[in-house]
């Protein structure tokens, strides 16, 4: 999300952003300037509506039992208990909860527990204020709602020159296919993986490649990563947006990192993981 933010501000000719609602409108329109967690700051006001409806829509899947990433302790099992035994009021969501006590306690109870801080505060009648974790959860809806679609299939044609390859330590650039809204960079990675002794039992340790984190050419604009799909063959395929700028001649393919894993193979298995940061960038030529 950081690193989309920062292509928004140098995208390259041609991008086209999905529309978005007034609300999401105004904070995609600060990110030009400002910082995910400044906008806290920047736009109070947006930053309450966008994230305390998410949070509320939260909070109505979780009433059904489908809790997605939210914790499921006791309070989701509360909460669906009170909204089966509810009234059923239609209506507004917040409506309904402020008629129903226990309902209402129930929710309070599950948004405390998942940390939907804005979600507690309006619940307990108190005017929500929101801080810069809200500012980020709001980067990233206007984000998501902005970036376009990634282009379906194989198609496109290719511009990466067959004789000229390009790779850095475990990385390949395989393909650099151009279709009608943007490119897709297919990367061969090959990070290792060896067996170890761990005292007396053996480990595994492994490298995972975590995918490119920005893509810009040599005119200094910038591109937006839209889809990333690991085939599971070693083979990471990239979609990004929009098209080659014109004139452009090189692109610079700038790794997200590594992340390493250690699991031992002993009857107890244990493992450790950790992110590895490097500092890898892969120079593509464009031709064809």
């Amino acid at each position: 999300m950081e690193n989309t933010v920062c292509a928004l501000r140098r995208l390259a000719p041609g991008a086209a952003l999905r529309p978005v609602p007034p609300e999401l409108a105004v904070l995609a329109r600060a990110l030009r300037e400002c910082s995910p967690a400044e906008l806290a700051v920047r736009c109070p006001a947006a930053v309450v509506r966008v994230v305390l409806a998410a949070q509320l829509r939260a909070l109505d899947r979780a009433m059904t039992g489908v809790f997605g990433p939210e914790v499921r302790g006791p309070e989701a099992a509360r909460l669906v208990r009170a909204a089966r035994f509810s009234g059923r009021r239609r209506g507004a969501l917040l409506g309904r909860l402020r008629a129903e006590p226990g309902l209402l306690a129930a929710a309070l109870g599950w948004a405390e527990a998942v940390g939907a801080r804005l979600l507690a505060a309006e619940l307990r009648g108190v005017p929500p204020a929101p801080d810069g974790e809200d500012g980020r959860r709001a980067a990233e809806l206007a984000v998501a709602a902005l970036l376009p679609r990634p282009e379906p299939g194989e198609g496109g044609r290719e511009v990466l020159p067959r004789r000229s390859p390009a790779g850095s330590g475990f990385l390949d650039v395989r393909s650099v296919r151009v279709g009608e809204r943007g490119f897709r960079v297919g990367i061969r990675a090959d990070p290792p993986v060896e067996l170890v002794r761990d005292g007396g039992s053996l480990a595994v340790q492994a490298l995972w490649w975590n995918g490119l984190g920005r893509v810009s050419d040599d005119l200094g604009h910038e591109y937006l990563i839209v889809g990333k799909d690991p085939d599971g063959t070693g083979m990471v395929r990239h979609w990004c947006h929009p098209r080659p700028a014109p004139g452009a001649r090189v692109l610079r393919l700038e790794s997200a990192g590594y992340r390493g894993e250690r699991l031992s193979l002993a009857p107890a298995a244990a493992g450790t993981s950790a992110e590895v940061l490097v500092k890898l960038e892969l120079t593509v030529r464009l031709g064809g």
